[in-house]
């Protein structure tokens, strides 16, 4: 169960930044899946500036489904090196990009399974999987992902509005926690602005699986390609982006013990 799900259920909290930014800090090997039901190419178009060929990802993956061939295989076939901050890639995370078109993801739904199985199968070869789940739908995230993943993240920011989104779709979390035995628990931006992670947690009966640093001027790095300011790597934000993998990936060993015995 080496398999983490970041999704949100109301606004932008910056899902697909934290998904990149854990999987850039992750202290093993990684695979971070855009599986975003409202595609955009953000990582591509973002943090790789229109500059890598991330080739076809999922949208190959239902051809090989339907052709009968290994989807482990075609679905290695389609990754690619995430370059490092300093612009080598790197030796650690991969990376699959995501949908290509609107219509895709509901041509999924017999997919998921062999998809989710695929995945898992890197999860027993020693490779995590991060799935950028974007913002979910009323029908929550596909549950076979839900069903195979080791902990399960709701990204949301610490402000009145974006938790009052997150009040109002309730429901879409208590589907995610439906369809799992994983940790699910929340991801916070910018804790304290205004109100605690322990504040939040309390309010939402929720674990606080990770706590982000908000700081827009170091994430746009990650979000639109923009050069680092100086002391990037050793700034607060990066600082908090490997506590929170190192913290992810633990969880993640846990829950595969826990699964192992």
């Amino acid at each position: 169960m080496a398999i983490l799900l970041l999704t949100s259920a109301s606004g932008a909290p910056g899902v697909t930044t934290t998904a990149l930014g854990l999987a850039l800090c992750w202290p093993r090997d990684v695979l971070l899946v855009d599986a975003d039901p409202h595609p955009s190419h953000a990582v591509e178009s973002g943090y790789l500036v229109a500059g890598t060929d991330a080739g076809a990802g999922l949208a190959d993956l239902a051809g090989a489904h339907r052709a009968g061939t290994d989807l482990t295989a075609a679905l290695w076939r389609q990754v690619i090196a995430l370059p490092g901050i300093d612009g080598r890639p790197s030796p650690t995370a991969r990376y699959l990009s995501g949908f290509g078109h609107p219509a895709q993801p509901a041509l999924f739904t017999m997919i998921w399974p062999a998809i989710a199985a695929s995945l898992a199968e890197l999860g027993d070869a020693g490779v995590d999987v991060i799935v950028d789940l974007g913002r979910a739908g009323p029908d929550g995230p596909p549950a076979e992902l839900c069903a195979r993943a080791g902990a399960v993240g709701v990204v949301t920011r610490c402000g009145l509005r974006p938790l009052a989104g997150l009040a109002v779709n309730a429901e879409i979390l208590e589907t995610v926690a439906s369809r799992t035995t994983a940790t699910v628990g929340l991801v916070t931006v910018g804790a304290g602005r205004p109100y605690s992670a322990r504040e939040i947690s309390a309010q939402f009966r929720m674990p606080v699986l990770a706590e982000m640093v908000e700081d827009p001027r170091a994430a746009a790095v990650l979000s639109d390609g923009a050069p680092g300011p100086r002391g990037w790597a050793s700034g607060r934000y990066a600082a908090g982006l490997r506590h929170s993998a190192s913290r992810l990936a633990g969880l993640l060993a846990e829950a595969a013990k826990e699964v192992a015995l």
